[in-house]
Order: C-alpha cells, then sequence, then structure tokens
C-alpha cells in the first residue's frame, strides 16, 4: 500500500496540469492514470501478485483475450501500469479519506470526469485549438460518435475516433497526426470494465507506440458517458458534500454495488495498515 500511496500525485489540479505538461515538454510524451481505492481492494494490488508475464503479448490484447488469463496475472499486470504511469491521479472520496489517515494531508479529487475537460480547456487557452490534437478511443460506438460531436462542439480537434471493442489502428493514428513537433497530442482512452482494466494495461504494453507518437495519454474510464449525457451527474451541492457516490449506487446500484462494497473495505485497511502496520508494501 506504500508503494501507491507513494506515487500518487499530491497538488490540486492547476498543480497536476502544470506537472504532467512540464514532463510532456520533456519527454515528449505522458501516460496520466487514476487510482481508485476499491481498485486496490478489489484486485488485491500490491500485496503478493508474482506472476511473470511478456509484455508484448498484451499490445493488441482486447478484453476476451484478458479473460483467457488468470485473475492474479491481470492484477500484477494492472499493478505494473499503473505504477509504470508519469502520473498516477486520486479519485474517489475512499482513497481520499484513506490518504488523509496515512499521511494526515487532505489531497483534491481529480477524478477524470473534471480534469479531464479542465486540462483541454487550459491547453487550447494556453496554445490555441489548432495547436492541441486529439484522439480518443474508448466505449460503445453509438456513445464514441456522440461525444466526437460534444468535442468538436466544443471547437476541439479531434483527428482520430474509435470504438473500444476493436483493436486500435496505431498506424491510422501515426498518418492523421501532424508531425510538427510544437503540437500536442492528447489521446483519451475510455476502455475498461469492472473486472478488467483494459485501458491501462494496454497503453502499458504499447508505451513504446505512446512515445513515437509523442501522446499525452489520460486513461478515463467511463467519462466519455458523463459527457455526452448517457450517464447523469448529481448536482453540485451532492457532489460537494462528497456524496457523489452514494448517488450513483443509488440511481444504478448494478453498475455501482460493486465498487462501494470494494471501498468499503477501507475498514479493513485502516485497522491492517495504519494501525497493524502489516501492508508496508
Amino acid at each position: 500500500m506504500e508503494t501507491i500511496l507513494k506515487k500518487i500525485f499530491v497538488g490540486d489540479r492547476q498543480e497536476a496540469l502544470d506537472a504532467i505538461l512540464q514532463r510532456y515538454n520533456k519527454q515528449w510524451f505522458a501516460i496520466v492514470s487514476y487510482v481508485y481505492f476499491a481498485n486496490i481492494y478489489g484486485k488485491k494490488l500490491f500485496e503478493h501478485h508474482k506472476e511473470h508475464y511478456v509484455l508484448s503479448h498484451f499490445q493488441n490484447a482486447l478484453l476476451e483475450d484478458y479473460k483467457k488469463t488468470t485473475l492474479s496475472l491481470v492484477h500484477k499486470l494492472y499493478q505494473d501500469a499503473l505504477l509504470d504511469s508519469d502520473f498516477a491521479l486520486m479519485d474517489g472520496i475512499a482513497l481520499q479519506l484513506f490518504y488523509f489517515l496515512a499521511k494526515w494531508k487532505w489531497l483534491p479529487n481529480l477524478n477524470g470526469t473534471d480534469f479531464a475537460p479542465f486540462v483541454l480547456e487550459s491547453l487550447v487557452q494556453k496554445f490555441g485549438a489548432h495547436n492541441v490534437r486529439m484522439v480518443i478511443y474508448g466505449t460503445y460506438p453509438h456513445l464514441l460518435q456522440k461525444t466526437k460531436i460534444y468535442l468538436q462542439d466544443k471547437w476541439y480537434q479531434v483527428f482520430y475516433a474509435q470504438d473500444g471493442y476493436t483493436n486500435l489502428d496505431r498506424d491510422q493514428v501515426e498518418k492523421v497526426l501532424p508531425a510538427e513537433e510544437w503540437t500536442i497530442n492528447v489521446m483519451l482512452v475510455a476502455r475498461s470494465t469492472a473486472v478488467y482494466p483494459v485501458q491501462e494495461m494496454r497503453v502499458y504494453a504499447n508505451k513504446e507506440r505512446i512515445q513515437k507518437n509523442k501522446l499525452w495519454v489520460m486513461n478515463q474510464a467511463g467519462t466519455f458517458d458523463w459527457r455526452v449525457g448517457e450517464q447523469k451527474r448529481p448536482p453540485m451541492i451532492v457532489r460537494k458534500l462528497r456524496l457523489e457516490w452514494l448517488r450513483r449506487l443509488i440511481s444504478d446500484p448494478k453498475r455501482n454495488y460493486k465498487k462501494v462494497l470494494d471501498s468499503l473495505g477501507i475498514l479493513h485497511y485502516i485497522f491492517s495498515y495504519l494501525l497493524l502496520k502489516k501492508c508496508s508494501r
């Protein structure tokens, strides 16, 4: 647990944006992932994953391919993907609470639903819309089209879009992205499930291509659905009271009950990690 606590970015959204941009300008690519306590607990991350794998085997893997492997290996790959990310941002009240109890510091919730729009708006304001080129990959085909239209209506340049149920055509991505060094190529990836965090693992397995194409990758999970209204966010007062998780559970229990149950695992971690100091990795 100590491993991921050290990996989590400490700062507000402006500080996160500045740090990611600085890293991108230095190495000409950046990979941003989000960390949920439900995933830490449900996938037993940073505990006993000793499996070995050949990373190249997962470069073109889709959900069906991951289902053919053991969950323990999937969790190991996911763990390594998070730790290999350039930035791991905190998402969710459970992890906020745990971090506070562990470090006595309250960190902002840099969830993808709010942080990604802030990043895009800030980049366009700073560099101009013509210098920010976007690739979007993930979700269902009909929602992908809605997402593309939504972004284009906001004057973002979407150079390529592909649904998450097909292998990403990386050759086509390379063809459509401009070669100019002064552009910023942002790729939003929204392909994951409650069991298989496909987006992080595929990004991790294709890091060389990401670097080659100078991509700023943000693993977004289900945020495309929120952008186009497929999923409704609660009123701002509910979000400020940090009860968005409860609203989601009530409105869509089938989709969210497992996350809530795993998040309740915080009680176990508070006892074992904070009181008994048994999870020090």
